[in-house]
């Protein structure tokens, strides 16, 4: 279970910024901005988790946070999974449910930056 995938840019940071704030947002997350210039996006219910677990279905609320920097000379986008919203809601269940709407918010960002031509690499991290 990868705790973070990070995305290397070929862009400035505005471009990265619009090009996963719109993906976040296209896949169901409720989307803020961080002071850093990343993104916080949540989904789901914090009451509906709490009472139902792992069994509240598409309401399971879970984190993710994206920060957007430079590493060398190269923009990254970094999205990372804030794992005790569905984890400690959710159990077992919960954790599961978190991990594949993670790999499949990284796809679909993946794609996003693809189509948008300044994705140059990515890749998980532990």
């Amino acid at each position: 279970m990868a705790s973070a995938h990070e995305f290397f840019l070929s862009s400035t940071p505005e471009a990265a910024r619009a090009v996963v704030g719109q993906t976040l947002t296209e896949q169901g997350f409720a989307v803020e901005a961080t002071p850093a210039g990343g993104f916080v996006a949540k989904r789901g219910s914090v009451p509906m988790t709490v009472l139902f677990g792992g069994l509240s279905g598409g309401k399971l609320a879970m984190t993710f946070r994206v920060e957007i920097m430079e590493l060398q000379g190269q923009i990254v986008a970094r999205l990372s999974r804030v794992t005790a919203s569905a984890v400690v809601g959710g159990g077992a269940i919960g954790a599961a449910k978190a991990d594949t709407v993670f790999k499949q918010t990284a796809n679909a960002l993946g794609a996003a930056l693809q189509n948008a031509g300044i994705l140059t690499s990515s890749r998980q991290v532990a």
